[in-house]
C-alpha cells in the first residue's frame, strides 16, 4: 500500500542470526515492539484470545479470528509477523485450510502444534510452573498430545499449503510435558525429515537441555517463552544462539500494556484530570517527536490529499 518501510522475510531474518521476538495481539502492540527496537513479532494465541474475546488460553478462538488478525497486523507491520496456530483448528484437511488462509493473509512463519482439542496454557499452566520450580518438567505433566504420525500428517499439509510462498512452517511439539525429551526430539527430527525448516521442543528449561536437543537436531530452532526463576534466566541468549536456536519469544508487552494503563489510569482518576497523561514523555522524546510515532500514519493522508485533486 503506502507503507513504504522496508520489509524482510522470516528466511532472511533468521539467516542473519538470533532474533528476539516478543508477542503481541494487535496493530499497537505490534507498533510497540517495533518502536522498542524488535526485528519480528509473534502473534500469541493466548493474548489474541484474550485480548478479543476476554477468553482464557484454551483454544477458544476460531479461525476467522486468527485470519482476521493476522491480516491486519501483517498489513501494518513491516516485522515479519511468525503466528501461534495451536492446532491448526482440527484435521489434517484443516491444517492446510488454516496455514494457505494463514499464509495468504501476511504470516511470516506459522506454528504448528501437536496437541489435541483440549489444549493451552490455562489449562496445564500451574502444574508447569510448579514442575519448573521443583526442576521436573521433563515428563512430569499431564498434557496429552495426538500420535506422532498425525502431527506429521498435519505437517506435511501444512507445508503443502506454504508452498511458493514465504511462510515457514514451524514444528511445535509438547510432547516433552508427558513423554520427555527423546519423545520430543524424535518428533523433531521426523519434522526436518518432512521439510520444516524450524523446529520447537516446547518447554526447555536449562543449557543442558538446549545441548542435548542442539546435538542431535539439525537446522533451525526455536526457544519460547524465555523468562526468569528467581530472577536468573531460564537461558542466556548468546549460550543459545550458538546451538542453533535462532529465535527466542517471551511475552512483556501484556504485563507492559496493562500496567502502563493502570498507570496512567490511577492517576487521571485521582487528579480528576488528563495532565499527567498529556504530561507524559517516553524515552527522552518531545511531545511533537511522541505525537509523529504514535500517529504516524503512514501515508494515508497524504494519499488522501492526491486523491481529492480533481
Amino acid at each position: 500500500m503506502f507503507d513504504k518501510r522496508p520489509r524482510t522475510t522470516f528466511r532472511e531474518l533468521m539467516s542473519a542470526g538470533q532474533v528476539f521476538t516478543p508477542c503481541v495481539w494487535d496493530c499497537y502492540s505490534a507498533k510497540a515492539a517495533e518502536m522498542a527496537g524488535f526485528k519480528a513479532i509473534l502473534l500469541s494465541g493466548a493474548s489474541l484470545g484474550f485480548s478479543m474475546s476476554g477468553v482464557p488460553d484454551m483454544g477458544l478462538h476460531n479461525q476467522e479470528e486468527l485470519v482476521w488478525a493476522t491480516d491486519r497486523i501483517s498489513d501494518y507491520s513491516p516485522l515479519p509477523l511468525i503466528i501461534d496456530a495451536d492446532d491448526c483448528f482440527g484435521d489434517v484437511a484443516q491444517a492446510y485450510r488454516t496455514c494457505r488462509r494463514l499464509a495468504k493473509a501476511g504470516a511470516a512463519a506459522i506454528l504448528l502444534e501437536d496437541t489435541p482439542n483440549e489444549r493451552g496454557y490455562a489449562r496445564f499452566g500451574r502444574a508447569m510452573e510448579a514442575a519448573t520450580l521443583a526442576g521436573k518438567l521433563d515428563g512430569n505433566i499431564e498434557h496429552p498430545v495426538i500420535s506422532k504420525e498425525l502431527w506429521l500428517a498435519k505437517l506435511k499439509a501444512a507445508l503443502d499449503a506454504c508452498e511458493g510462498t514465504d511462510c515457514v512452517v514451524i514444528a511445535r511439539t509438547e510432547s516433552k510435558l508427558e513423554l520427555g525429551l527423546d519423545d520430543a526430539i524424535e518428533r523433531c527430527l521426523r519434522a526436518a525429515e518432512l521439510g520444516c525448516e524450524m523446529t520447537y521442543v516446547h518447554g526447555l528449561r536449562t543449557l543442558d537441555e538446549c545441548q542435548k536437543v542442539a546435538k542431535v537436531l539439525p537446522g533451525w530452532k526455536m526457544f519460547g517463552d524465555v523468562a526468569t526463576q528467581d530472577g536468573k534466566a531460564f537461558v542466556e541468549l548468546e549460550d543459545i544462539a550458538a546451538l542453533g536456536f535462532n529465535l527466542v519469544t517471551m511475552h512483556y508487552l501484556e504485563k507492559g500494556s496493562m500496567w502502563g494503563m493502570m498507570d496512567f489510569g490511577h492517576r487521571v482518576f485521582k487528579e480528576q484530570s488528563t495532565r499527567y497523561s498529556d504530561e507524559h514523555t517516553m524515552g527522552g522524546l518531545s511531545k511533537t517527536e511522541q505525537r509523529e510515532l504514535l500517529e504516524r500514519d503512514i501515508g494515508w493522508m497524504a494519499a488522501e490529499d492526491e486523491w481529492k485533486k480533481i
